[in-house]
């Protein structure tokens, strides 16, 4: 029985993770069979993540969210058959409620470019840490977007365009707020934040909170791009 077969068997019939209340289901595809087990294993110690299904290529992607209905595709990018990118295209053209995260190998900006306006609401690196990785899918499941920190940085410095200083847009932040703010532009993580500043995680995550509520926008690299759109931070 192939694997995408068995985890779907076991999600109807109260296999692992079924029993799970509001559980984000996620399909797994990457051509490498030990790489979508090790996602797959790390993904399912999260209380809230239930895999569902797994293939190898991006045609058993496509198969799999029609036939599954998954919250989440985690997909690799370069794959037999048919590329993450355009299994992502074809996904969000006839599952658009699903959303995909990329997980690659690759640290390259036009592949990053073309996931994004496929319809991936992140991309991240394999080098990206299991638990940033859980994190990222329920931030993708909330709305919202994410890109590893290299990806970003060049993002911004390359593709980015200042608004001009008469645009009319003036956001007022305290001192706390830019110092928190500054960091975040430099892909630091809420504990490396809290750990300069010598404050709380919890802290920090209500400083983002109110930073986001102020740039109206719903994610943490929404924030960056904001930030250096309107001249609060530079490169």
């Amino acid at each position: 029985m192939k694997e995408s077969e068995r985890l779907a068997r076991g999600a109807r019939k109260g296999g692992p993770g079924a029993d799970r209340k509001k559980a984000i289901r996620v399909v797994v595809v990457d051509d490498d069979e030990e790489v979508r087990k090790n996602i797959a294993t790390f993904l399912e110690t999260a209380e809230d993540i239930q895999i569902v299904g797994m293939g190898e290529n991006g045609m058993e992607a496509v198969r799999l969210v029609g036939r599954l209905d998954p919250d989440i595709l985690v997909t690799d990018i370069r794959m037999p058959l048919m590329d993450g990118i355009t299994a992502s295209e074809q996904v969000k053209a006839l599952y658009p409620d699903t959303k995909i995260l990329l997980l690659t190998t690759f640290d390259d900006d036009e592949a990053m470019l073309s996931g994004l306006q496929a319809g991936a609401g992140a991309y991240l690196l394999k080098n990206t840490s299991p638990e940033d990785i859980v994190k990222s899918i329920r931030e993708v499941s909330s709305g919202g977007t994410v890109v590893s920190p290299g990806p970003t940085s060049r993002l911004v410095k390359n593709y980015l365009v200042p608004l001009p200083p008469d645009s009319g847009v003036n956001v007022q932040f305290s001192k706390r707020e830019m110092d928190v703010l500054r960091l975040l532009c430099q892909a630091h993580s809420n504990s490396e934040i809290a750990a300069q500043l010598y404050v709380q995680e919890s802290t920090v995550k209500t400083h983002i909170s109110s930073i986001m509520a102020k740039l109206e926008v719903n994610s943490r690299l929404k924030v960056v791009v904001r930030a250096y759109e309107l001249g609060l931070v530079r490169h």
